[in-house]
């Protein structure tokens, strides 16, 4: 963490601002995380990681999957310089590594020769090393060898696209249908829901922005919350109980309107804040469903007020608008015209988006590698419910960035360096995020991270790491007239 937010973030921890100036502000309720637990979530959090290996108690060294990945391609780099292939590896390269890790390194390394001899168009090549790969790779072993697993699938599936051979090698009666995160994340199947529950990491960069809205929103009496791409939802609950908290100037009404896909999944959301509104806070709830790809919104669908203030939160939804840019265009300036008084976004921090396939395809694996490794230690391997997760979220998103081109690939992500560029363009200029704010992030990161998770500063945006590796970004966002 870098000094800056050490001195935001913990000074705050040990006198938390929230608790000096509760009359002055409006913070999260210190039990928010109960709040989604009894409200929305099912299942239970690991109350620690996974046991280390025995063996690293005599010197070896247990890397985290991303540690992995890195030491793969620092060692084909080193092949390429010295125009040697991988049978010149030897396991005393990395002799330090405890054995199960010495397995998962050769393992990667088959993997990421195999996309090196796809992008060089060695086609038979790449199978016979995907086939070597299949030997080890497993969607219930270790990290490495679930990330294997999905992405050997997925170039394996390229490769036949390339080859012209994918119907021969699909049953028959097989039918293609794309897959709709959204529909999925919208509807709280039971392993969406625990998985989220499980996984409160993923819940850091929503505190942080949950409370940049309320520092945004605490003096008004009527707020519109207008949230693109809404997903579970649950997370709007502690939003109203920190609301229903303010001493000075109470709140009358609280709109939310969520965009969404599925009419059914998102009043069902809808219901749900609803019901939770009633049992728990004293203002006016209205919930409004928009049914809408994001292309297709128009300004009168949202039903703005003139004495209402305005705040927009945007989670995972505007990066899968890359491959459009004309349509991502179209919404930025809606949204301008919404005038909002704080825009909140929050996304991976990695650029899936790259034109040339090997460096997508490492932004991919290092990403995801570290979604695979924060599962392993925040869910039994076994769980039914991740490993459900794994297979049909993770790894459809895998499947798109590495099998699809031009506006086939949905899944897209670029890193906030370039959302910054982008928005400069449309008068969006990057705020500062309070320190309330920091230390919502630092709370939930000391509570959920397991010692692993860190925070970071890139400009005024918050990066949410891994074991070392930044993985999400949290950023607030004002309108220049």
């Amino acid at each position: 963490m870098d000094s800056s937010l050490a001195n935001k973030g913990k000074d705050q921890m040990q006198r938390p601002r929230c608790a000096e100036e509760k009359k002055e502000s409006s913070c999260l309720p210190s039990a928010s995380c109960t709040i989604l637990q009894n409200h929305y979530c099912g299942g239970e959090m690991r109350e620690k990681p996974h046991d280390i290996p025995s063996s690293n108690t005599s010197g070896s060294h247990v890397p985290s999957t991303v540690s992995i990945f890195e030491m793969v391609r620092a060692q084909l780099h080193q092949q390429t310089s010295k125009k040697e292939d991988s049978s010149s590896f030897t396991s005393n390269t990395y002799r330090g590594l405890y054995p199960q890790a010495l397995k998962d390194f050769e393992l990667a390394l088959l993997l990421q020769d195999s996309a090196e001899m796809f992008s060089k168009r060695h086609y038979d090549h790449a199978t016979e090393l995907l086939r070597l790969c299949n030997l080890s790779a497993s969607p219930s072993g270790t990290p490495v060898q679930r990330v294997v697993y999905y992405f050997c699938e997925a170039l394996r599936e390229r490769i036949d696209k390339e080859k012209g051979t994918l119907s021969l090698n699909r049953p028959e009666g097989w039918e293609e249908k794309p897959f709709d995160l959204d529909k999925v994340l919208q509807n709280p199947k039971p392993f969406a829901v625990v998985c989220y529950q499980s996984s409160p990491f993923f819940q850091v960069p929503q505190f942080a922005g949950i409370q940049a809205i309320i520092d945004n929103v605490k003096s008004a009496k009527r707020v519109h919350l207008i949230d693109f791409g809404v997903k579970i939802g649950s997370h709007w609950a502690v939003l109203m109980q920190a609301l229903d908290n303010v001493g000075d100037c109470p709140l009358e009404l609280l709109k939310i309107t969520a965009v969404a896909t599925s009419k059914q999944m998102v009043e069902e959301i809808g219901q749900r804040l609803s019901s939770f509104a009633a049992e728990n806070i004293k203002f006016s709830f209205s919930f409004k469903a928009v049914v809408s790809e994001m292309k297709d919104l128009s300004k009168d669908l949202f039903e703005l007020d003139t004495n209402e203030v305005v705040a927009v939160y945007s989670e995972y939804s505007l990066g899968g608008m890359l491959a459009w840019p004309n349509h991502l265009e179209s919404v930025l300036r809606l949204i301008k015209s919404l005038n909002p008084c704080v825009m909140v976004v929050i996304d991976s921090e990695a650029n899936t988006n790259a034109p040339i396939f090997m460096d997508r395809f490492n932004e991919a694996l290092f990403l995801y590698g570290a979604f695979f490794d924060y599962l392993d230690v925040c869910m039994e391997r076994d769980n039914h419910y991740r490993m459900t997760f794994e297979g049909l979220i993770l790894r459809n998103i895998i499947q798109n960035i590495i099998t699809c081109e031009g506006n086939e690939r949905t899944f897209r992500n670029v890193r906030l360096e370039v959302w910054r560029d982008l928005f400069e363009k449309f008068g969006i200029k990057e705020t500062e995020l309070g320190e309330s704010s920091l230390y919502q992030a630092n709370l939930m990161a000391d509570r959920c991270g397991h010692g692993f998770s860190t925070l970071d500063m890139n400009g005024k945006g918050l990066l949410i790491k891994w074991k070392g590796s930044p993985i999400i970004f949290a950023s607030a966002w004002k309108f220049s007239p």
